[in-house]
């Protein structure tokens, strides 16, 4: 499974989680306890201080082709990665696309993906 993004626990599970500037929320793909559907296969809940949350910025690691990379998501065989040695020239002769300034990522066989490891930024 590839996590990138802020999670938070609750009732000791691990929620994707993300905030409108308002209010913070958590969410998943099933139906549960105080989530409400808020498109078809997307439940979210609410949540404050007193729910009694941990959590941590998640993101899944790694190398690719020597360079050290990040995975985005996957699809199957395939993951969608992201180049962060910080290098332009590496980046373009590996044949990454360019997405933004300085932003490159290409999609990676899973098998060319042997160390991919997620850490826990707090």
């Amino acid at each position: 499974m590839i996590r990138e993004g802020l999670y938070l626990i609750w009732h000791d599970e691990p929620y994707p989680a993300n905030t409108d500037g308002y209010r913070v929320f958590i969410y998943t793909d099933r139906p549960g306890d105080g989530f409400r559907e808020t498109a078809p296969g997307r439940y979210e809940r609410d949540v404050t201080d007193e729910d009694g949350l941990a959590g941590a910025y998640i993101s899944t690691v790694g190398t690719w082709r020597g360079v050290p990379i990040k995975a985005l998501y996957d699809e199957g065989d395939r993951v969608r990665i992201e180049y962060t040695g910080g290098q332009a020239p590496v980046a373009e002769a590996l044949g990454m696309d360019r997405v933004d300034k300085g932003v490159y990522q290409t999609w990676a066989p899973r098998t060319d993906l042997p160390d991919l490891h997620e850490i826990a930024l707090s």
